[in-house]
């Protein structure tokens, strides 16, 4: 009668021996002195430690990985922060009112129903601080065309006008548009004075049903 020949498993601890059939071949006994120990309980035992301690090993190696991950990302941060300066929010963001306060350091704001009067006294000077195309495709009354690059090449007019007794009005479109003030302050730089800033002119100017032109220069 055949017998099969019992063979090491492979990572066993010594002497110990494993039954490998083929399934057409689990009929056939052991011969003499081989032991079936596939299904013994200590067999079992330690082949879950060693598997509990490969996945201990793996999840120390993703803890660590994880950990040093977070101290790169903490320090890119701090970082950034110091490139950028202290004024970035560590978390969230800046509220409307805040926004429009720190666009508007050291410059003065102009409400929308003071703009609408000046207008209608005939002495508002608005500014167009957008980009030209957006100016051509609507702004407010007689404004002029004026990106903050521009400022110095209009300068002299702006100043004379003012001298005159118009009230020069930056504006651009969008709570958080920092080109209004960004003209404002170079206009004040060149030795213009009493230039005031509508935030958000454009868009809140045109939802007012205030009149609007299109085109020009």
């Amino acid at each position: 009668m055949h017998c099969l020949r019992g063979v090491r498993h492979v990572g066993e601890q010594p002497g110990r021996l494993l039954r490998q059939r083929a399934p057409h071949m689990w009929s056939m006994p052991l011969c003499p002195g081989d032991r079936d120990v596939s299904m013994r309980p200590e067999m079992r035992t330690w082949e879950g430690k060693d598997a509990s301690l490969s996945i201990g090993a793996r999840f120390s190696k993703a803890l660590i990985q994880a950990a040093g991950l977070l101290f790169i990302g903490i320090a890119l941060g701090v970082l950034f922060r110091g490139i950028r300066g202290p004024d970035i929010p560590w978390s969230g963001g800046w509220s409307e009112k805040e926004v429009v306060a720190r666009h508007l350091e050291g410059l003065e704001e102009i409400s929308l129903q003071e703009a609408w009067e000046s207008h209608q006294a005939g002495k508002a000077l608005f500014l167009d601080a957008r980009d030209p195309g957006s100016f051509q495709a609507g702004h407010l009354p007689g404004a002029l065309s004026v990106p903050p690059p521009d400022a110095e090449g209009f300068s002299e007019e702006i100043r004379g006008l003012a001298q005159a007794g118009m009230i020069p009005i930056a504006y651009c479109d969008g709570v958080d548009c920092p080109l209004s003030a960004e003209l404002a302050r170079r206009l004040q730089e060149m030795g213009v004075e009493g230039v005031r800033v509508l935030v958000n002119g454009w868009s809140r100017w045109r939802d007012s049903g205030y009149p609007v032109e299109d085109g020009g220069s």
